[in-house]
């Protein structure tokens, strides 16, 4: 009898040995795993009973706060262990750093999703010491996949305001996937470089200190973060009725000035058309502008050959400048001064006096007035010019 108590003493043994569950047992060396342990060499499920190693898929890994028995966890917690990677009062200890850190950085979900009391940054840790890889996927691929579907399904935060960092132990990968509204005070990139800084913790199988590490250094970049600030909507509605007279009063600035500058050159091309039209209207006789130098030696030829004509019984009359005189029918105004064109003017002979011959002063003071309308009708051809400016112009002095 106590032969066959023995024998089923044994066997008992033997049994709970077989049945002893996967978190209980020793984590396998990373030395003894191929760089081909990622392929599909199990026979059934996620488990591979070649090397007694589960792998997780992303789907079956239990949530810190809902399940947080199969995390290794006794209540809720951000820490997920289901490998047993650490100890008991390392996961304590690292949960209430992720605590310290939710308090200490302000709300930044905004004024509606944020209470009394509500921390801002959350960050979760995933342990676990191989993950299911499918063969025609890299591991680095796999692993950021894995971090970014379980943080969409842990949802830690309210507004996308949490980090998730999750290790892979025996497969030595890790990934830190950031949420949207944290990657504005701690972006990817920044998570990334806080993991390689301490990555020599990681390779040396400490991953408590380097995940201790990691959120101390999360914890001194959120250090003087303060919480986005909402404008009430009185405030917004003051800025859009303010940004409104703003606009209405410049737009009414630049019209005036527009109307402004367009009166005065409206004016200073009257006036210019103005003085053009009284330049054309000095001469005496002259009424067009389309008069040419050509057109007035013509006309002064035309009196000079008449001149000659009568110098054999006319006698020549100087101009009296002295006095005040109508303008003559053959003289030119210009300026203030009245220039008479008549070469001689015959004396009627109804008195007794001698009619006096042409002498030879008056041969000189016919080619001194010869000289001078010369002169005088080059001055007037450049008055005329078809392109005139009042500013150019200048006064003739004979």
């Amino acid at each position: 009898m106590p032969i066959f108590s023995l024998i089923a003493l044994v066997l008992h043994s033997g049994l709970l040995c077989n049945g002893q569950g996967y978190y209980e047992r020793n984590p396998l060396p990373v030395e003894t795993l191929s760089s081909l342990n990622y392929e599909e060499d199990y026979t059934e499920g996620n488990y591979d009973f070649q090397d007694q190693v589960y792998r997780w898929n992303v789907a079956e890994y239990p949530h810190p706060q809902r399940h947080f028995k199969f995390c290794g966890r006794m209540s809720e917690s951000f820490v997920c262990d289901p490998d047993s990677v650490l100890e008991k009062e390392q996961a304590d200890k690292l949960d209430a750093s992720i605590r310290q850190l939710y308090q200490g950085t302000p709300c930044i979900c905004g004024q509606a999703n944020c209470k009394e009391g509500d921390g801002g940054i959350v960050v979760g840790i995933a342990l676990l010491k191989t993950l299911y890889q499918p063969y025609n996927q890299h591991p680095s691929k796999t692993i950021r996949s894995f971090s970014e579907f379980l943080r969409n399904t842990w949802k830690l935060g309210k507004c996308d305001n949490d980090i998730l960092i999750v290790v892979a132990t025996t497969d030595r990968l890790s990934f830190t996937d950031v949420g949207k509204a944290t990657s504005s005070y701690v972006s990817l990139d920044e998570a990334h470089r806080i993991f390689l800084e301490h990555k020599a913790h990681f390779t040396g199988g400490r991953f408590y200190e380097g995940l201790q590490a990691m959120l101390g250094d999360y914890e001194a970049r959120t250090r003087t973060m303060r919480a986005p600030t909402e404008p009430s909507d009185d405030t917004d509605m003051g800025v859009v009725a303010g940004g409104i007279v703003g606009a209405v009063a410049i737009l009414g600035i630049v019209l005036f000035i527009v109307v402004v500058v367009y009166r005065r050159c409206k004016n200073k091309r009257k006036d210019v058309e103005t003085a053009d039209h009284q330049m054309d209207g000095k001469s005496e006789g002259v009424s067009s502008p389309s008069w040419r130098k050509k057109d007035i030696k013509v006309l002064f030829n035309s009196l000079k050959s008449t001149d000659k004509r009568s110098q054999s019984s006319a006698k020549y009359q100087p101009c009296e400048t002295n006095e005040t005189q109508p303008t003559k029918k053959n003289s030119f105004v210009i300026g203030d001064e009245i220039i008479d064109t008549t070469l001689a003017t015959p004396v009627d002979n109804h008195d007794d006096t001698q009619i006096t011959t042409v002498t030879d002063g008056d041969s000189a003071t016919t080619a001194m007035l010869d000289r001078e309308l010369t002169e005088a009708v080059e001055d007037i051809a450049q008055t005329f010019k078809p392109k005139r400016d009042i500013r150019a112009r200048h006064e003739t002095d004979l």
